[in-house]
């Protein structure tokens, strides 16, 4: 064998090598189970200059921000991108629950040891970086919630149960308190002290403008308050 040949032969045989070495590829979820996704590479292979589709992966894990107790998780729909990432070596053992344990299978780089990273998306639908951490889409949260800093919203805020707070509440703009119903009054316990520079209405009555009629006999209405 010539020294052409020979290094002719190592490149064939480093490319069939790096041919069947997986690392990562883009895919689009086709269904999505309860803990796993399904999902089909969206790039073919060429194999002898025929272009091959990929088979469906199933039950694919995804990757979810998480740390202690504590985790983020978005939902998954059918039609989202995800980028697959495969393991070194095959984690089937690990994902059991079987930690430092050697490989069920020896296999390397293989389509069966991919993990999801759902969210990237074309060019075309790419999302623009915004410059604050933006969140679109309902939120549903359990725990405690710290927030430092200003806070504005835009729209109801909708809620049940007890609200406590220390401080003041500083109202720009009306207050409107709407009864219990079945109730004829709103209660307020302990001290409330009420300071305006406006008129208060209560069942159309003034507090500002109201008058007493009939406080002595014969005497008619007294003026309004002052």
């Amino acid at each position: 064998m010539s020294k052409e040949q020979l290094v002719e032969t190592i490149q064939i045989a480093l490319a069939n090598a790096l041919a069947n070495l997986h690392t990562a590829t883009i895919a689009k979820v086709t269904a999505v189970n309860e803990t796993t996704i399904n999902c089909q590479p969206v790039t073919s292979r060429v194999v002898n200059g025929v272009s091959i589709p990929l088979p469906e992966f199933v039950d694919v894990p995804p990757l979810f921000m998480q740390g202690g107790s504590s985790y983020t998780a978005h939902p998954i729909a059918v039609g989202d991108y995800a980028l697959l990432i495969f393991t070194e070596r095959c984690f089937d053992r690990w994902y059991a629950g079987q930690d430092n344990q050697p490989p069920l299978e020896f296999r390397m780089h293989d389509y069966s040891d991919g993990v999801a990273i759902v969210g990237l998306l074309p060019k075309g639908s790419a999302i623009t970086i915004p410059n604050v951490i933006t969140q679109i889409g309902d939120t549903y949260q359990e725990g405690n919630y710290e927030h430092l800093g200003n806070m504005d919203q835009t729209g109801d805020v909708i809620q049940v149960g007890d609200e406590a707070k220390t401080g003041d509440t500083i109202i720009n703009g009306s207050l409107t308190v709407v009864q219990t119903k079945g109730s004829d009054r709103t209660t307020m316990t302990g001290v409330t002290v009420i300071i305006t520079s406006g008129d208060v209405i209560a069942d159309g009555i003034s507090l500002k403008n109201h008058t007493h009629g009939g406080v002595q006999p014969g005497s008619g209405s007294t003026g309004v308050p002052q």
